[in-house]
């Protein structure tokens, strides 16, 4: 194909599935265009040459700077074609195909762009049916989109021939709304719906809407909620969440009712970001659910680590104690044991007694001297027949009852707590019992006991840390769509409702504001109708 009417083809840069397009020259007034030739197998259907002649129909007479300019429309060997502006840049589906996520502000810049522009389409009487990124194009400066392929639009036109069923469910399905998908009636809503789809995947990278099969995914649309925002993306403000979901409601009358709403709901949304990023102080907050959670963890957290403290506390001493009275205990019973035969200087009977206690290996050591201090039985054998001294790093501990106990240290274990307890007969002293006990299961109970109490500490602050962050989100949604909605009445408008009942005091508040916004609009209406 070299020539199309006057214009001369000079390249071909695609195709669609129902169109060619190139790039064609009009050596008329010496512009380059791009020339849309509809697909041979199309031609001999009616009802397509009527649904690509209707482009330019729906877009000939606009001129929006985000809408692409129809010049002209013919017919070549019963091939029509239509003439448009030929645009340099990248459709949003090769920018989101690149995978790299476009700036929040520049997303905020695109949203408005399109609802200005389908503002502009509806005001005229078209809805598009088909807003999809690869029907979005995104020039080459980088900031400016331009809508095309209004093939497929509805005319608001009773007379029009070709307001046909195949017109009315036409649509990329994952752009499609619930009305769209059941082939019910649509209007201008129904490209809203499908302009929170494509907002969607802008800020996640994900298109809300996916299904295995048609059917799937028919249904999900039209039944089923997507994925929140801020479970994919969670820097996305929530006034910006808010107009995404307000968008995607199945219900045409809980979105918004026109592209002039949406614009100033993004358009308030642009200004927070941009005073945020100008001014960060004025900014700056801690949200309830991180105030809430660091909070309420670290009131639990103080409190159960003096809880800690003071049940540690509470078990040493009483371990410790426990230690004292069965080895003060045990001591004075060996003493009255070996009474008789350190008397009698039956030193074989000492040295059996004490084998045979050893044998219950509850104790560390035990060692028994005579009036002498000469050591007559021992656990350890190299001992007897010895002199007895505690060593010098002993440390006396306590002393009640005759019974003295002393703390003695060693290198690399437990201290053993030495029971010395003086053997009498008739009230004189005829020898004395050392019975040395070991502190290491003391300390191992303890510091068993101490890791299982921080354990259980640690446990408690992060179940109240999560109960406390989930309750904070919960109370932070409702505060956050009443005060993205308390900015839209603000700016004038009064349309806006928030969804849901709520039985608690917050009900009560977003109840109060509802009935507020109904008030205003009715006023607003009556003010509008008396003034015209």
């Amino acid at each position: 194909m070299k020539q199309v009417g006057r214009y001369e083809v000079v390249e071909r840069l695609g195709e669609g599935s129902m169109a060619e397009v190139y790039k064609a020259y009009d050596p008329k007034i010496d512009r380059s265009l791009a020339l849309k030739v509809l697909r041979e197998e199309w031609c001999t259907n009616k009802e397509y040459v009527r649904r690509f002649l209707r482009e330019a129909r729906a877009a000939g007479n606009f001129s929006h700077r985000n809408i692409v300019t129809v010049y002209d429309v013919g017919q070549l060997e019963d091939r029509p074609y239509i003439v448009i502006e030929l645009l340099t840049g990248m459709s949003l589906a090769e920018v989101m195909d690149s995978g790299e996520p476009l700036p929040l502000d520049q997303i905020l810049s695109l949203g408005m762009q399109l609802a200005d522009a389908l503002s502009y389409a509806h005001k005229h009487g078209v809805v598009h049916r088909d807003i999809k990124p690869s029907n979005i194009m995104l020039l080459s400066d980088g900031s400016t989109i331009k809508i095309t392929d209004f093939g497929i639009a509805r005319i608001d036109d009773p007379s029009a021939e070709d307001q046909t069923v195949v017109g009315t469910v036409l649509g990329t399905p994952q752009y499609m709304s619930p009305e769209q998908v059941k082939g019910k009636p649509v209007d201008e809503r129904s490209d809203l719906f499908s302009v929170g789809v494509v907002l969607y995947q802008l800020c996640t990278g994900q298109k809300p809407f996916e299904g295995d099969s048609i059917a799937t995914l028919l249904y999900k649309i039209t039944e089923e909620n997507p994925p929140q925002v801020s479970s994919l993306r969670p820097d996305v403000p929530p006034g910006v969440r808010h107009i995404i979901n307000k968008l995607l409601a199945k219900a045409p009358e809980e979105r918004f009712q026109s592209g002039e709403e949406l614009h100033q709901a993004l358009k308030h949304e642009a200004q927070i970001l941009s005073e945020g990023a100008s001014d960060p102080e004025r900014r700056r907050y801690v949200p309830i659910k991180v105030k809430w959670t660091v909070l309420m963890a670290g009131f639990v957290a103080a409190i159960m680590a003096v809880s800690i403290f003071f049940i540690d506390a509470k078990q040493s001493e009483t371990l410790e104690r426990y230690a004292m009275d069965a080895g003060s205990s045990m001591a004075r019973f060996i003493a009255s044991e070996t009474a008789v035969p350190l008397l009698s200087e039956d030193w074989v009977a000492i040295e059996i007694f004490v084998k045979d206690a050893a044998q219950g290996q509850s104790f560390d050591y035990l060692t028994i001297l005579d009036h002498e201090d000469i050591v007559r039985g021992s656990s350890d054998d190299s001992l007897i027949g010895t002199s007895f001294e505690l060593p010098q790093e002993a440390e006396l501990q306590d002393e009640h009852n005759g019974i003295r106990t002393s703390v003695v240290g060693q290198a690399g274990r437990a201290a053993i707590l030495d029971f010395e307890a003086p053997v009498l007969f008739q009230q004189r002293r005829v020898g004395t019992v050392h019975l040395g006990v070991t502190q290491s299961a003391m300390r191992d109970v303890i510091d068993t006991t101490r890791l299982l109490l921080i354990a259980l500490g640690m446990a408690t602050v992060m179940a109240v840390a999560i109960v406390s962050y989930v309750l904070g989100r919960l109370l932070s949604r409702p505060l956050r769509l009443l005060r993205t909605s308390i900015a839209q009445v603000a700016e004038g408008n009064f349309n806006c409702r928030i969804p849901g009942e709520r039985r608690d005091d917050l009900g009560e508040v977003i109840s109060a504001f509802n009935k507020m916004a109904v008030a205003l609009d009715g006023r607003s209406r009556k003010q509008g109708s008396e003034d015209a």
